[in-house]
């Protein structure tokens, strides 16, 4: 088997409720929001990538780019392209390698060239699972779980008795455990997670996002008032660059640190575990793709760390591939859910992917057991 092509696409979604997009300037695609670190997008934006061979298996992947996946699918079709057409696709392990090494040295060990890479490897895995006739998760070695425990990314609402009324309503379908976004100081902070704690109970594990938002002590003031409300874990409380700033959160509070969606490698990782920076590592597949991740949580395991699989705006590829992952690994915690992406991912499927009652199904079918409607998507591509 053959690689024939190589077809990027950059896919971008109007959509009025995206992350952090709410009150933007019109004229602008992309605006920092309040209490927001970064760019957000008015759109769901990222890059997909569709890998077709000369016998007529085509694999799909994806590399998670919320902000400029033109730049993501410009590296697969002028970087990565040239390495894989002619190439078998079986050969994964050794594409995957020669990908990252083509670039590295000139200082592109992460970012958007690792997101067309990890689109790319995804997509190889998708295309040698239905070579075989088996589901990528056999490839890894096997199931550890026959579902995928997840969280309720965002709680929803204008107000806490919005919010409160989002919660309650993803418990009555089954879901027992949240996850709130923070970063507006610790007053705003508290009475917004005391507001969904009365509204949950105490059996419902709640987690907060402080999305990189404050310096160490402060961290550490909000923490232990987190901590009384029985809050599981503490994602990014500061800068993205400080591991020593986490790590000193990591050491103080009783309860877990949460931290890893900004890295893309193992090398990275690596960092983080022996400083001790998070007690819950979350890695995701879109931007490390499925091999990188298999390492990243392999590493982990030697430190006896925990895995929290991130998931951000993603479409079908990213989300089947973290499924697969996430039955694959035994030191998962918890995948992330994000019912707006799910609910969008699946108008692109010709068989919806399913979470129910708290867990992620394995698609079924060979590889990652999707299959796209193409004449959907192409609506939403940009480029090319």
């Amino acid at each position: 088997m053959k690689i024939t092509d190589i077809k990027p696409m950059a896919i971008k979604i109007p959509q009025e409720d995206t992350f952090g997009g709410k009150g933007v300037v019109e004229e602008r695609a992309y605006d920092v929001q309040p209490g927001w670190r970064g760019l957000y997008s008015r759109q769901i934006e990222t890059t997909l990538v569709k890998v077709e061979t000369d016998c007529g298996i085509t694999g799909w992947g994806e590399g998670q780019a919320p902000i400029g996946p033109e730049v993501t699918a410009m590296v697969i079709d002028k970087v990565l392209r040239p390495i894989l057409i002619g190439r078998d696709p079986a050969e994964w392990g050794v594409l995957k390698h020669e990908m990252y090494h083509a670039m590295n040295l000139r200082g592109h060990y992460s970012g958007f060239m690792v997101h067309g890479l990890a689109a790319v490897d995804s997509a190889l895995w998708d295309i040698q699972g239905q070579k075989l006739d088996a589901p990528v998760v056999e490839l890894l070695g096997g199931a550890f779980r026959n579902r995928v425990p997840v969280y309720v990314s965002g709680v929803r609402g204008n107000s806490i008795g919005e919010m409160a009324e989002t919660a309650r309503g993803h418990i009555s379908e089954g879901f027992r455990a949240l996850k709130m976004f923070l970063g507006f100081g610790i007053e705003r902070d508290l009475r917004h997670v005391e507001g969904i704690r009365d509204a949950v109970g105490p059996n419902v594990r709640l987690m907060v996002d402080a999305l990189w938002n404050y310096d160490t002590p402060t961290a550490l003031q909000l923490g232990r008032h987190l901590e009384r409300l029985g809050v599981f874990w503490f994602e990014t409380p500061t800068s993205p660059e400080d591991i020593e700033g986490h790590a000193e959160i990591a050491r103080e509070l009783d309860m877990f640190v949460a931290a890893g969606e900004t890295e893309t490698t193992r090398y990275q990782f690596l960092n983080w575990f022996q400083a001790r920076g998070l007690d819950i590592a979350q890695p995701d597949v879109g931007r490390c793709g499925i091999t990188e991740t298999r390492k990243i949580a392999d590493l982990a395991e030697t430190f006896n760390i925990p895995i929290a699989l991130h998931a951000g705006v993603c479409l079908p590829p990213s989300i089947a591939a973290s499924i697969h992952v996430a039955l694959a690994i035994p030191n998962l915690v918890f995948q992330e859910y994000q019912p707006l992406m799910l609910g969008l991912s699946n108008q692109f499927l010709k068989r919806p992917i399913v979470c129910e009652e708290g867990h992620f199904h394995l698609p079924e079918g060979s590889g990652l057991g999707i299959e796209m409607d193409e004449d959907v998507l192409s609506q939403y591509v940009v480029y090319p």
